[in-house]
């Protein structure tokens, strides 16, 4: 077996099977070895049928039943509820725990995925909403959205950037303090950062509606990750909150909603009471949860309203719905409770960004490349060419750039320095290599602020990601802090609400140095300025879904550093997430 080709969970799994099942035939071993790979790029299965005649791990799959009665005679390969290594159904083979996670969760959302209310409840709901949408005369479906969530227990809203999701809920939420003066309601994102914008990005909304003092006062003033909501702990799988300790709460907004992987999404369904409200928001297109499944886009891609899904919603907007010819009474919940944000109000018709975030998402390769070498909008940019022909220019613009962030760190002014700091971020599609996460950090540090990070780990003006949760100190996956000299020494500041907490920095958990993120840990944030760098050679993470999470990161301006060839290449490549859920859904 070619262990260099197995990620090490692959190729324990094939080392302990081989010992456990010694007349197990190599191509069952394969196939174990296959699956457990293709979990850790985020795949849920596999597909037998897709994979036969390729070779794997020094072995020719073989014929698909000749591959299914190696599989079966295994002894480690199970049917559906057996208790095995793998599972397979029909021609997917899954590791245990994901097959066990993809069939409890699709159970889940089967029986929570139900019309809220009786005949008057769509009436009521055009009631409260008439007046936090008065005054409005465009159709940009954010009034179809707020009825969409609160007619349905559990409701999904997908849109890009500036769509109007934050806008949507926020005026969902104040219907719902209507409606329901004494429901509980929380916020929650799966990382720090994307709970932090979450809750300022929704207390920008609330002051433009104009709400009483006590509707405002009953709306959620905080926002946690989901780890910290669930009660995770790190020397516990499970977390404290479950189907047996169900949260204290009536109704659960989720933003960033495309970065929450199968296993977790389990698990805040395990914990949600029976009558909760579930709100999910998110961006389909963009990058999917860093752990196995996609879920959010699978229930997403089963919209489709049913006949009486459109008459409800008819009467709860006042508008014409017509039934979608797709919807189909098994999966009719789930199209009914799905809406679509699809009018930008940040990128408008002349928008650079805009218009390439869309190439990007369409696999347009030649409107790509032809707008950035077009060099016609003063928001976009495009330094082509390979990492050493521009790593140096980019150092040179990146220290003018820096210049605010460093006088406010000299100056010890940490609200500027944050300001400073967030005007712009440096975003790459990998973490090894010259276009790399840690080959730029390290440039930054010993180029640009003159220290060496091997003796000299921290400094003034370092800032840092946090990569774990830390119970602790409180801090999550994804939150940042900036690091300033105090009177008692170097500490690392991290925003709260209301102001700033300092901590020394022994006392963090696992951190990177956050000059440069990958795209993965910019989800969730904006910047005032994004630059994308692009490795030479093209990779298999490299994908449109990456490109067009980088490009949308940039409110003002986005920046490109990199090859054509390689940009091609990563928007021509959809990397689909191999999955039985939507599946599950659609059975009756």
């Amino acid at each position: 077996m070619q262990a260099e080709l197995l990620s090490p969970l692959a190729a324990s799994l094939g080392d302990w099977l081989a010992r456990a099942f010694p007349n197990a035939a190599p191509s069952a071993l394969a196939a174990a070895t296959l699956c457990a790979s293709r979990a850790g790029e985020g795949h849920v299965c596999i597909r037998l049928d897709a994979e036969t005649g390729k070779q794997w791990a020094s072995v020719l799959l073989p014929a698909l039943d000749e591959w299914l009665a190696a599989l079966d005679a295994s002894g480690f390969v199970g049917k559906a509820g057996d208790f095995t290594p793998l599972i397979r159904e029909g021609t997917r083979l899954y590791l245990g725990r994901l097959w066990a996670d993809e069939v409890t969760l699709a159970e889940q959302l089967r029986i929570r995925a139900q019309p809220i209310g009786d005949a008057k409840w769509p009436q009521q709901v055009r009631t409260s909403l008439d007046p936090l949408f008065a005054g409005t005369t465009s159709d940009d479906g954010q009034r179809k959205a707020a009825a969409t969530a609160l007619l349905n227990r559990i409701a999904l809203i997908s849109g890009g950037p500036g769509t109007g999701k934050t806008t949507t809920v926020a005026k969902v939420l104040a219907a719902m303090v209507a409606l329901e003066p004494d429901s509980r309601i929380r916020l929650a994102a799966p990382t720090g950062k994307a709970a932090a914008r979450m809750l300022e990005a929704l207390n920008g909304a609330k002051a433009k509606l104009g709400l009483d003092l006590v509707t405002l006062a009953a709306l959620p003033d905080t926002a946690i990750t989901l780890h910290r909501l669930l009660g995770f702990r790190p020397d516990s799988a499970i977390p404290r909150h479950h189907a047996d300790n169900p949260l204290a709460l009536d109704a659960l907004v989720v933003d960033e909603a495309s970065m929450i992987d199968l296993a977790l999404l389990r698990a805040l369904l395990d914990a949600l009471p029976a009558h909760a409200r579930l709100i999910l928001l998110g961006d389909k297109d963009q990058l999917d949860a860093v752990e196995a499944g996609s879920a959010f886009a699978e229930l997403v891609g089963l919209a489709g309203l049913s006949a009486e899904g459109a008459t409800r919603l008819g009467i709860a907007t006042g508008a014409t719905v017509t039934p979608s010819a797709t919807a189909t009474a098994s999966k009719a919940n789930f199209g009914d409770a799905v809406a679509m944000l699809t009018v930008s109000h940040r990128f408008h018709a002349d928008s650079g960004i805009g218009a390439l975030a869309r190439h990007a998402n369409q696999g347009d390769v030649p409107s790509a490349l032809a707008l950035l070498q077009a060099d016609s909008h003063a928001d976009l940019h495009w330094h082509a060419g390979r990492v050493a022909e521009w790593q140096g220019k980019l150092l040179a613009t990146l220290a003018s750039q820096l210049a605010p962030y460093r006088a406010a760190i000299e100056a010890q002014d940490i609200a500027a320095a944050w300001a400073g700091f967030d005007q712009l971020r440096l975003l790459c599609a990998l973490r090894e290599g010259p276009a790399g996460v840690n080959t730029l950090n390290t440039l930054i540090e010993t180029r640009l602020w003159r220290a060496d990070p091997r003796r000299q780990p921290w400094y003034a003006g370092r800032p840092v990601i946090i990569r774990s949760n830390d119970a602790a100190t409180g801090l999550a996956n994804g939150d940042i802090g900036l690091t300033l000299s105090t009177e008692d020494g170097l500490r690392v500041h991290f925003p709260q609400q209301g102001g700033w907490r300092a901590l020394a920095p022994a006392r963090l958990p696992a951190h990177d140095t956050a000059f440069a993120l990958t795209v993965h840990q910019s989800q969730g944030s904006e910047f005032r300025e994004a630059w994308l760098l692009l490795p030479d050679d093209d990779a298999a993470v490299l994908s449109r879904a990456l490109v067009y999470t980088a490009i949308t990161r940039a409110r003002e301006r986005f920046v490109l550093w990199g090859s054509g060839t390689t940009l091609a290449a990563a928007i021509a490549r959809e990397n689909r997430r191999e999955s039985g859920l939507a599946e599950r859904l659609q059975v009756s």
